[in-house]
């Protein structure tokens, strides 16, 4: 079917994401770090590193994400380590749990033709009968992640621009291409990448594998407990990790030659951090933990910060170092509802049943509407101020109207790249883009 509609009502289960150690997260990006590598909200090492990328209209970064919380899980890069191919699906009665790249786990109800597709709000996600019966397919913000029998086979976007994913006998992933003739491929010894190779397809070959292997993105070394230790990159330059006896990580040595160093309480896939140092004297941070979803952290410098976390990962106050208090509320859905920074100030949210944001009141100021046609944004009024919004139906903005009357239309090729802007004094832009880039 591969419909994700677009509807302005929403069949929506949600549901918290969770960890390895079934505890409530979001998303690496939104989980609060304050600066460093360990989580606000579960007191876990927390590391996203990006180490390549594989060009093109649907570009692909690889990434490895590290989670103390993973420590017993290894799916093919060492204990704790996830790389940004590692999605699973695993249907479990009338549900289906999707688990990410970041070893997050999100469930679903398991769609139907009567149900054909389901939204999970907290977990940002939405999930949808494919084109075969044997097919699945989970949209997060502008990526569809297509399974059959519960195996990632591509990757698309909203205008069908595809990421081809192979698997060798053992059906781990071999490579993952795009439809320009560039391909990252990933070698193995036993179980374990060894390396990911920058690959681009030679169409004049005689041979069998047409592949030309480029360069090489990064190399990976374990140790005889299957735990990774070094990383190097195209460059040469090497990265390397210790760990305790149950792989939770103590030490990362950069190629830059910094250190940075993990003190715990409690063990394994439950261990929190208690101290986050390194080499460099600046940084020395110790947490202080309660059981109401709290942390106090206490700097070199004899300043301390204070964040406070919901059931559902959700920061509800935040005390800064000065003793400035921020509160947040939200609704069932998790939705954000009411801040009130250290002064007092309110600014309210409200939803409509789809969940989108329809109206700010932003404490004093003039409230802020907003409005929604085929399940996108098309207009926005503050005051008197409006703005309006014509969107293709890929979702792409085509035809934008300022409050003062002025336009800018916007073209787009088959493949949604942008190929020309009408500005409002006449002036027009064309892009020339090679193929494939």
């Amino acid at each position: 079917m591969d419909d994700f509609a677009f509807s302005d009502s929403i069949d929506d289960s949600p549901c918290v994401s969770k960890n390895p150690n079934g505890e409530a997260i979001t998303s690496a990006e939104q989980t609060v770090t304050d600066g460093c590598r360990v989580s606000m909200v579960t007191g876990e090492a927390l590391l996203m590193l990006t180490e390549g990328e594989l060009p093109g209209i649907l570009p692909f970064a690889w990434k490895r994400v590290y989670r103390s919380s993973a420590v017993d899980l290894d799916c093919g890069v060492g204990f704790g380590w996830r790389h940004s191919l590692a999605h699973r699906l695993a249907v479990v009665g009338d549900s289906v749990v999707w688990t990410d790249h970041e070893n997050r786990s999100s469930t679903f109800a398991l769609p139907s033709v009567a149900r054909p597709v389901i939204s999970n709000s907290l977990a940002e996600a939405t999930i949808c009968l494919g084109a075969s019966p044997d097919e699945l397919i989970v949209a997060q913000a502008a990526r569809r992640y297509h399974f059959r029998d519960t195996l990632l086979t591509s990757i698309s976007d909203a205008y069908d621009n595809r990421l081809h994913i192979s698997r060798d006998a053992s059906a781990r992933i071999q490579r993952l291409s795009n439809q320009a003739g560039r391909a990252l491929l990933l070698r193995y010894e036993q179980t374990h990448i060894v390396a990911v190779d920058y690959q681009t397809f030679d169409a004049q070959s005689l041979l069998t594998d047409a592949w030309i292997t480029q360069h090489t993105l990064v190399s990976y070394r374990y140790d005889a407990h299957q735990r990774l230790v070094e990383t190097t990159n195209a460059a040469g330059e090497s990265e390397r990790y210790r760990y305790d006896a149950q792989q939770v990580i103590l030490q990362r040595s950069s190629a830059a030659g910094a250190s940075f160093f993990w003190a715990w309480q409690r063990a394994g896939k439950a261990a929190r951090c208690v101290r986050h140092w390194a080499s460099c004297s600046q940084m020395d941070t110790r947490y202080a933990w309660d059981d109401r979803g709290g942390v106090t952290l206490s700097r070199a410098d004899g300043s301390q910060h204070v964040y406070v976390h919901d059931s559902r990962a959700r920061l509800v106050q935040r005390i800064d170092a000065h003793g400035a208090q921020h509160f947040m509320s939200y609704d069932e859905k998790g939705r954000l509802t009411v801040e009130q920074d250290p002064l007092g100030a309110v600014t309210a949210y409200q939803y409509d049943q789809a969940g989108r944001l329809i109206w700010l009141f932003p404490g004093e100021d003039e409230p802020i509407s907003y409005e929604y046609a085929n399940g996108f944004l098309h207009l926005v009024r503050r005051g008197h101020a409006v703005w309006t919004y014509l969107r293709n139906r890929q979702g792409d903005i085509t035809r934008k109207t300022e409050p003062d009357g002025s336009v800018t239309v916007y073209r787009y090729d088959t493949r949604g790249l942008l190929t020309e802007v009408r500005y409002p004094d006449g002036h027009i832009t064309r892009l020339d883009l090679a193929d494939g880039e």
